[in-house]
C-alpha cells in the first residue's frame, strides 16, 4: 500500500521523480597521421651536406635512402629493417645499433622518379620503377662507398615482396667506416682541436655489439 501512496505525496508536494543523468558523450580523440618515412619538402642535397658534416666529424659514414612515401615496397622495407618491431629480432636490433653508431642517416624522396633525380645522379646512383628503395652508402668525404637496391634484400625472390633484415644488417656492417684501432692519435687531435677552440672533448666509449 505505501508503495502506491508514495508517488502522490511527491507529485503533490511539488516535487519532481529523481531522473538519471544521461550518459557521458565518448570523446572522439582525433586519429593521428602516419608519419611519413620521406620529406617530400625537403631540401635533400642540404640535408645530405649536413649529414656528410656529421660524418666527417664523428668519423663515420652517411646512408642515403632513396624512395617514396606512396610505394607499397618503401613502407614495406622501413617495417622490416627500421620500424618497430615486438618482439625485435636480433637483425633489426643490430640495423638500429648500426646506424645510430656508424652512420648519418638520409631519407631522400623522388616522387614518381620525378624528383631529386639530378642529385642521384650525382652519385652515380640510378633509380628505378619496383626497385626502391635505393640505399646508397658515402664516405665522410661524400664518396660512393657502396649502393643496393631493395631487391637485393628481398627475403625470396620471386614471391610476395618481404625483405630480410639479416641482408640489410650485412649490408651495413660490411659498408661501415674501418675502425681507426688505436685511438690515442684521435683524441690528442680533438685536445687540440678544443683547445685553439677554446671548447670541451665529449668523448663517447662505444663497442660493435
Amino acid at each position: 500500500m505505501l508503495l502506491q501512496v508514495l508517488p502522490l505525496v511527491m507529485i503533490m508536494s511539488g516535487q519532481a521523480p529523481p531522473q538519471q543523468a544521461p550518459p557521458p558523450t565518448p570523446v572522439q580523440r582525433p586519429a593521428q597521421a602516419q608519419r611519413k618515412i620521406y620529406n617530400e619538402t625537403a631540401d635533400a642535397k642540404a640535408q645530405i651536406a649536413t649529414a656528410l658534416k656529421g660524418a666527417a666529424d664523428d668519423d663515420i659514414r652517411v646512408l642515403i635512402n632513396w624512395g617514396a612515401n606512396d610505394d607499397e615496397n618503401c613502407t614495406k622495407f622501413q617495417q622490416a629493417a627500421f620500424g618497430p618491431a615486438q618482439p625485435m629480432p636480433p637483425a633489426v636490433q643490430r640495423i638500429r645499433t648500426t646506424l645510430s653508431d656508424e652512420y648519418k642517416l638520409v631519407t631522400v624522396d623522388v616522387g614518381h622518379l620525378d624528383k631529386n633525380q639530378d642529385l642521384a645522379k650525382l652519385y652515380h646512383t640510378t633509380l628505378a620503377a619496383g626497385a626502391l628503395p635505393h640505399l646508397t652508402i658515402l664516405d665522410k668525404n661524400g664518396k660512393v662507398v657502396a649502393e643496393q637496391s631493395s631487391r637485393d634484400f628481398a627475403a625470396a625472390p620471386g614471391g610476395p615482396t618481404s625483405f630480410d633484415p639479416e641482408k640489410v644488417a650485412a649490408f651495413l656492417t660490411k659498408n661501415q667506416a674501418p675502425s681507426p684501432g688505436n685511438a690515442e692519435p684521435l683524441f690528442r687531435a680533438a685536445i687540440e682541436k678544443a683547445k685553439r677552440a677554446d671548447k670541451d672533448v665529449f668523448v663517447w666509449f662505444a663497442a660493435p655489439w
